[in-house]
């Protein structure tokens, strides 16, 4: 008898641990099935409007479990996109109260929050919860704050905001907007020795050499003018229709038009239209016509252009008198279609305008309008 119950016994210690086991996945089914049935009642409240009731039931579900993180994100997401953003609000807010997140979580929560408050035009509130990353290197916080700070024209909390974290501006269209922030507060302060500040910035800018040359100009200094416009040019050859006329009048106020011949020679090959047309001007000066209407008409063999065309139509009729009238008629078509081409294009977003705008209009970057390119451009 006392064998028999030796050998029960391993059976029913297995017949225990079955059991145990098969309880433990009822129990765990059971909750699961408490956690759904109540996650979709509470979606269902908030998609039918009931918020209150909806955001009761998400709260109760959060304290059950954590792990549902995404799929309120993933919710928060959609009612910021339907334009629903007090929704999105509050449920990133309620996220945030959650004590068992960890600190990437809660970082990238806030960022989602930050959004919400920009879209809504909070951006007091998105500026304070954005400030609180930056200890941390957040670098999504520093694009987000940089473009509060472009849309509310606040410009030295820009420079101030780069000054004190400027490791974390690694990107290279950062780098172009703290240089534009630069130029905007001199403007806005009246003062032109704030933009050499982002001459120190380890990156390629247009404006700033743009603006200096500009300044130096308007009060006659156009020895420093030159300075500047000339490395701009060196630098970044087809920014050259927007100053390559007042270029030239500078040279030519100090006598020393030869010098700048000898600039436009040496970025003949590398510039656009609006350099070769001068080069061709200087050819003519030194009368050779020939060699400028051979000069040009191989150049737009190569890379055909309006702008250089119509200046062809212009040499080939100042050497046949007998065809003037009728090439000068031609060129007017042209010239026509000219003006109704746009002179600066976005390189970002193709956004097209007769203004050069150092901030797209259309998608917000820095620098990234640009004179026009190609067969109807510079």
């Amino acid at each position: 008898m006392i064998e028999l119950l030796f050998l029960l016994l391993p059976i029913a210690a297995g017949y225990g641990w079955i059991m145990g086991r098969n309880s433990a996945k009822s129990q765990a089914h059971i909750i699961n099935r408490q956690i759904t049935s109540q996650y979709s009642k509470g979606l269902k409240f908030l998609l039918d409007r009931e918020e209150d009731q909806g955001l009761e039931h998400l709260i109760n579900l959060l304290e059950v479990s954590a792990d549902s993180v995404e799929h309120y994100l993933t919710l928060a997401t959609m009612f910021r996109r339907r334009g629903e953003l007090d929704r999105a609000i509050k449920i990133h807010e309620l996220l945030l109260k959650q004590p068992s997140l960890d600190a990437a979580t809660l970082e990238n929560i806030v960022i989602e929050l930050a959004e919400d408050y920009i879209m809504a035009g909070l951006f007091d509130s998105a500026e304070h919860h954005l400030l609180k990353l930056l200890s941390h290197g957040n670098c999504r916080a520093i694009e987000l704050l940089f473009g509060i700070y472009q849309q509310t024209s606040d410009w030295q909390k820009g420079v101030s905001l780069y000054e004190s974290y400027p490791k974390l501006f690694i990107k290279s269209q950062q780098k172009i907007a703290v240089a534009n922030f630069y130029c905007e507060l001199a403007l806005e302060k009246q003062n032109t020795k704030i933009i050499k500040k982002s001459l120190n910035l380890d990156q390629l800018v247009v404006r700033p050499l743009f603006e200096l040359g500009k300044s130096a100009h308007n009060r006659g200094d156009y020895v420093k003018a030159i300075s500047y416009w000339r490395d701009l040019l060196i630098q970044s050859p087809f920014y050259a229709p927007i100053f390559i006329y007042e270029l030239e009048q500078c040279y030519q106020q100090l006598n020393l038009l030869s010098d700048f011949e000898k600039l436009i020679v040496a970025e003949v090959n590398r510039g656009g239209v609006m350099i070769k047309i001068r080069y061709c001007k200087f050819l003519i000066e030194s009368e050779q016509t020939e060699e400028a209407i051979l000069f040009l008409s191989q150049s737009l063999q190569k890379h055909p252009n309006i702008r250089g065309f119509s200046y062809l139509l212009e040499l080939v009729a100042s050497k046949n008198s007998d065809i003037n009238d009728l090439i000068s008629k031609l060129n007017q078509l042209v010239q026509s279609y000219i003006a109704t081409k746009s002179e600066f294009q976005c390189k970002h977003c193709g956004f097209t305008s007769h203004t050069l705008y150092w901030s797209c209009p259309s998608c917000k970057h820095w620098e990234s309008i640009v004179p026009s390119r190609g067969l109807d451009g510079f």
